[in-house]
């Protein structure tokens, strides 16, 4: 039940809180969750006021303003156990990562309905997560970016050209990144890819079609998308 501009979530307010601090930890630690919808737009708030904050930390050099904003961090987090190098993990690792961005930290995609309770659920996730890890594993984030390159890999496998929409998302996702960089990520995810598919991977050649690719995408040429015309008629005032 949503009253006001906040979701209750069916939960008294330190319940709540509760809830929300460990998604917003869960999210930090694992770069991605899969819980009900209305929990992930809720989590996705907390993170992104969490994020903004430590930019800002980042960003001062007043101590005292340092301080006050770190003590509204922690106010938001549970960091014993598991989480005890969070704070290192968000001033040195996350937030960096969206000093250019100013705003829109995580992104919230709709998943099929729950099994057991047909719940609508979600996943939430940090934008431009790295694909792989420091110690070269593959990371669960940035599905946004997985299900575009396996588009891309069909269009290419059928002989098709490139929705208009595969162009538009790959191009909000390189508004933020280096074009070498989001090169290097699309070619990982290919050939993780296609050993999943079972399909023969040339690396020349996929190297090719990628930056092929990334041109389109780069280019502010784009075609915009177009919007459906408006069902409502409008007549004089009598």
């Amino acid at each position: 039940m949503t009253v006001g501009i906040a979701r209750k979530l069916s939960r008294s307010k330190p319940h709540r809180d509760a809830l929300l601090k460990n998604l917003a930890c869960q999210l930090f630690q694992h770069e991605s969750i899969v819980t009900t919808h209305a929990k992930c737009k809720e989590a996705s708030r907390v993170a992104e006021r969490i994020i903004t904050w430590t930019k800002r930390a980042l960003s001062t050099n007043n101590s005292v303003s340092q301080a006050e904003l770190r003590s509204q961090i922690q106010s938001k987090l549970f960091l014993a156990g598991d989480n005890k190098k969070l704070m290192k993990r968000l001033f040195n690792e996350i937030a960096p990562r969206y000093l250019e961005r100013p705003g829109g930290y995580t992104r919230v995609l709709r998943l099929e309905p729950r099994a057991n309770d047909s719940s609508p659920q979600s996943v939430l996730e940090l934008v431009d997560s790295p694909v792989l890890s420091d110690s070269y594993t593959v990371n669960r984030g940035n599905l946004k970016m997985w299900l575009l390159v396996k588009s891309i890999i069909n269009d290419d496998a059928n002989q098709v050209p490139h929705n208009p929409l595969t162009l538009q998302n790959l191009h909000k996702l390189a508004k933020f990144k280096p074009e070498a960089q989001l090169h290097g990520e699309i070619m990982q995810i290919k050939k993780i890819l296609y050993k999943e598919m079972s399909m023969s991977y040339d690396e020349a050649k996929e190297n090719e079609k990628t930056q092929s690719l990334l041109k389109q995408a780069y280019s502010s040429s784009l075609p915009k998308k177009q919007r459906k015309p408006s069902s409502y008629i409008m007549v004089p005032r009598p």
